[in-house]
């Protein structure tokens, strides 16, 4: 049950930060999901950071991997959110604009957990 609850904890915390990131967006209307591509990227930098700090730095409990991997993280990225945007922009026609969704999405990801691997090492 304790797990649930943490995992919960961070998940809601994840949650809410999309949620800011995505109203932070709004002011500027854009045509691309960039509140998506943000968050994903950004929860990828994040996770990138805890794996290698848990890994060759801090003693990490199970707890605290759970709070901020799979609650946080799984929180604040949005992989449906993706595929509904992607899907949304197929349907109207902006297929390149789909395509460098799905690209970006996958390729700036990945970049991200490298990018947090590698800012972690730097501690």
């Amino acid at each position: 049950m304790k797990n649930i609850i943490i995992v919960f904890f961070g998940g809601g915390t994840g949650s809410v930060a999309r949620y800011l990131v995505g109203k932070a967006y709004l002011q500027w209307k854009p045509v691309f999901p960039l509140a998506t591509l943000t968050s994903n990227f950004l929860s990828c930098f994040v996770f990138g950071i805890v794996v290698c700090l848990s890994a060759q730095k801090l003693a990490m409990s199970d707890s605290a991997k759970l709070l901020l991997l799979t609650g946080f993280c799984g929180g604040f990225s949005t992989y449906s959110a993706f595929t509904y945007e992607t899907v949304g922009l197929f349907s109207s026609g902006k297929t390149g604009m789909a395509l460098a969704n799905i690209v970006l999405n996958f390729v700036l990801s990945v970049a991200a957990f490298y990018l947090g691997m590698l800012v972690a090492k730097l501690f």
